[in-house]
């Protein structure tokens, strides 16, 4: 229409416009209330801040005289739900001044301003509208991707979930705290029954992977926990004789104290690494027996793509994953010598050369000044494995809360219990460090030429 407008012909219409002609309903515009939004801030919805962007909205719509929203039925199946939110700025994505799209049936919120997994002031208007309109909709859990099967009832919020909620994976005190629950409470057992150790060439994986908690432990019997929330549903389940594709896989949360649960089941044969990505217990036992006769991983997964013709992750990634079962695994140490039995005198240690650090060594942390050389063996190794298994959790070390960096005061070996007399073991790494010289230090070892002659003369 502009441009037919600069070319002179004033009375030309565009399809849109004509169809108007056509429409046999008209969309009835909601007079959203402030005690509304109020509430909608009281449920932690949204805060504060989306609240007065919402009420100036509302205000340049009234002085526009535009309804500030309105939700339209076009012929769109009964699943989609669409809201005709008021910009008043024209751009590419309004140019009629309009927009916005909500999607029940993939749980998303979709506005042609922004990204799905971004919120945007459209979005909390028409999260305003619908909550007036259509509370049902607005349940106590929600997805970060599209909505599981009927049976597993969520939440319809937008894809990914705002900063106005609790995200999964958690951050920082939350996901210790998952980090220790999984610890404690999902041990694999360093003797797997032999049903589990059996290989199952054709066994039928789960497609759906949900937590089978129904209660918060933390307060068994007391609180439910919320309904299955999707994380995805492309996660993948790696095995020696291929890839399952298109599982999906769950969490749920304790609406008190916001703790999250997610699958970790070993007994059905698999290990969840990340939520993505899951791997057979019998892969697991393979990489460690190829690593055992001294086969490293990435020659592993290579020969697992030969032998399947599937393209597997990465091998560090696949690395990650087999480092966090053994995390998990309550690996028993059953050292004992045939000479001095459990408690010998010396215990001599090898040299693992996959181990090093590439690390310099003006990185590392001095010890404190009173720092005797006492480390908890224990408590170091249950931090290391913390670190591991939060490493399915975040996708770097920056983000990790758990990560234990090198240390000359926290590191420790490992000793068996049979053969330590306590949690307390004795690193002397720290006596090893180059402390710099004094000036008279320096002069005293420094030998000069006049000063070697002037010395033999003397002798």
């Amino acid at each position: 229409m502009e441009v037919a407008q600069r070319s002179g012909l004033l009375s030309y219409q565009c399809m849109h416009v004509r169809s108007v002609s056509y429409c046999t309903s008209s969309a009835e515009a909601v007079s959203l209330k402030e005690d509304v939004l109020t509430e909608m801030v009281r449920a932690k919805w949204f805060g504060d801040e989306k609240k007065n962007i919402c009420l100036a909205h509302q205000q340049l719509a009234i002085s526009s005289s535009a309804p500030l929203s309105v939700e339209a039925s076009t012929g769109s199946p009964q699943t989609k739900k669409l809201i005709s939110v008021f910009e008043p700025n024209v751009s590419y994505y309004s140019r009629l001044g309009r927009v916005v799209v909500y999607n029940t049936k993939l749980n998303t919120w979709h506005c042609p301003c922004s990204k799905v997994c971004r919120s945007c002031p459209h979005k909390y208007i028409a999260k305003w509208h619908l909550f007036q309109t259509d509370r049902e909709l607005f349940r106590t859990v929600f997805s970060r991707e599209e909505s599981p099967p009927q049976k597993a009832h969520t939440h319809s919020e937008e894809s990914n979930v705002t900063e106005d909620h609790p995200l999964y994976p958690p951050h920082d005190l939350q996901l210790k705290q998952m980090v220790q629950y999984i610890l404690q409470h999902k041990k694999i057992p360093a003797v797997l029954p032999d049903n589990i150790r059996a290989p199952s060439p054709g066994k039928e994986y789960p497609k759906y992977l949900c937590p089978e908690e129904t209660m918060c432990q933390r307060r068994p019997g007391v609180v439910p926990l919320s309904d299955p929330i999707l994380i995805t549903k492309r996660a993948k389940i790696l095995s020696n004789w291929g890839i399952v594709e298109d599982v999906l896989t769950y969490c749920k949360q304790c609406p008190l104290c916001g703790m999250f649960y997610r699958y970790q089941e070993w007994k059905d044969q698999l290990h969840n690494f990340n939520d993505h990505i899951l791997l057979d217990i019998h892969l697991f036992l393979t990489i460690r027996n190829l690593l055992q006769v001294h086969t490293a991983v990435s020659r592993a997964v290579e020969f697992l793509e030969d032998q399947t013709g599937v393209k597997f992750p990465p091998a560090d990634t696949v690395l990650h994953a087999y480092l966090h079962f053994e995390a998990l695994t309550d690996h028993e140490n059953k050292y004992t010598c045939i000479t001095c039995g459990d408690h010998p005198p010396v215990v001599i240690m090898d040299l693992h050369k996959k181990g090093v650090f590439h690390l310099s060594v003006s990185d590392i942390q001095g010890p404190a000044e009173n720092f005797d050389g006492d480390v908890n063996l224990e408590k170091f190794w249950e931090a290391m494995s913390c670190d591991m298994i939060c490493r399915g959790f975040v996708a770097s070390g920056r983000h990790n809360p758990c990560a234990v960096s090198p240390s000359y005061h926290i590191w420790a070996p490992w000793i068996g219990k049979h053969t330590r007399n306590s949690d307390s073991v004795l690193n002397t790494e720290f006596e090893k460090i180059h402390v710099s010289k004094s000036v008279s230090e320096i002069s005293e070892i420094t030998v000069t030429e006049d000063r070697l002659r002037e010395e033999l003369y003397q002798g």
